[in-house]
């Protein structure tokens, strides 16, 4: 069985985490590109060793005490202090990382360095659900605005930590049995009816929200009102 790398943008459709690469080939989620990896330069990079460097996160010495600059981005979005207990957001001093998941296998993190990009992640994507329902989860992209989601009662949320729904994670999804509703940031609207339409087909009840903001940047009481809505 293959085995899965990253999450990287896709040649065809342009996506910027749509292409799943493995260790043999490489596939995206959201418009179907497949090529295999077997061509010169990766199978030299596959062979290649790999070097230790300043830029290697696969460990991060961690604390839970984050400095003002961590505390005020989150209170930006109406984070709380007890939920960033809760959910134990954390910061690594070294790379100056806020830690907003952090397993045994995958991290995800913002980064307060002056360059570079914004996010940073390490690992294989877990699926997490935020928030207990019986009846009701929402796909969101990032875990803010999952932390959000799951105040409501009886209402959970996964974040997908990027914009695609992997077959191993659809195929949880469509075994809980509950209504599945997607709700990305604006620019993905037509990749969250895309994979609204593939659970459609799988014979899933699901739904698109698609709003001016991104779900993290509404309050409670908006929140509730948009799924309400749907």
């Amino acid at each position: 069985m293959s085995s899965f790398i990253k999450h990287i943008p896709c040649p065809k459709c342009g996506s910027k985490d749509n292409l799943g690469e493995y260790d043999d080939h490489l596939y995206c989620f959201g418009c179907g590109y497949y090529k295999r990896k077997d061509d010169l330069d990766s199978l030299r990079e596959r062979l290649r060793p790999k070097q230790n460097s300043s830029n290697d996160y696969s460990m991060l010495d961690t604390t839970p005490d984050i400095p003002l600059e961590g505390v005020k981005w989150l209170m930006k979005y109406g984070i709380t202090v007890p939920e960033i207990t809760k959910h134990n957001i954390q910061w690594c001093e070294s790379q100056r990382l806020l830690l907003l998941i952090n397993t045994l296998s995958y991290w995800q993190g913002r980064s307060f360095r002056s360059v570079g990009p914004k996010y940073l992640s390490h690992g294989v994507k877990p699926l997490t659900i935020y928030g207990k329902s019986d009846t009701i989860i929402v796909l969101v992209e990032d875990i803010l605005s999952a932390i959000k989601i799951s105040r409501l009662e009886n209402i959970c949320s996964s974040p997908l930590l990027g914009s695609s729904v992997s077959f191993d994670f659809e195929k949880e999804y469509v075994g809980m049995n509950k209504q599945i509703n997607i709700w990305l940031d604006r620019d993905k609207a037509k990749q969250a009816v895309k994979i609204k339409n593939r659970f459609k087909g799988l014979g899933c009840n699901a739904k698109v929200i698609i709003t001016d903001k991104d779900p993290k940047e509404y309050n409670t009481q908006e929140i509730s009102t948009w799924l309400k809505n749907k």
